[in-house]
């Protein structure tokens, strides 16, 4: 076996874990992008109600597919028992358990205003109140987030031990 086939296997987890963090940070700048424009349209008085749902529609999707990136790309190998690195499942049995929380608070969120068609007056009054609990959620999760992402990229960058190389 060849040195370069045994640098391509983590060189390519490396490209593919950089990838998944840029995904991560795209969507997540995407939801903070709309939160703020909901937030701060949801305070203005006289809102139209199908301006006001539009962007709830748009926020909950945007909203769902940036827990599940983070869930099904960044941390699934951590849930599945396949990260071998300590210092990452170290970190991992600290924070996800309350990253999971916020996802339980994103998910609360969505199953509330997601269906539009159907939203009851009561829940669009509530809005506010909800999306900053959600707010201070999302906050929480993106410290906890960039935590991991920091201890993934610097762990992703020190070359690895082998029998070959020690």
């Amino acid at each position: 076996m060849s040195s370069g086939t045994t640098q391509a296997a983590p060189n390519e987890r490396r490209a593919r874990t950089r990838k998944e963090i840029k995904q991560l940070i795209e969507e997540r700048n995407s939801v903070l992008s709309q939160y703020y424009n909901l937030a701060k349209y949801t305070e203005e008085p006289d809102t139209d109600l199908s301006s006001t749902i539009e962007l709830l529609e748009e926020f909950c999707q945007d909203l769902v597919d940036y827990m599940a990136t983070g869930h099904f790309e960044i941390y699934r190998r951590i849930e599945d028992g396949n990260e071998r690195r300590d210092e990452i499942s170290t970190l991992a049995e600290k924070i996800l358990p309350r990253i999971n929380d916020t996802t339980q608070v994103a998910i609360a969120f969505n199953d509330l205003y997601d269906d539009t068609s159907n939203i009851e007056s009561n829940a669009i009054d509530q809005l506010p109140n909800y999306l900053s609990k959600l707010g201070e959620e999302l906050a929480t999760r993106i410290d906890l987030e960039d935590q991991f992402i920091n201890t993934l990229l610097t762990a992703s960058n020190r070359p690895e031990l082998t029998a070959v190389s020690a």
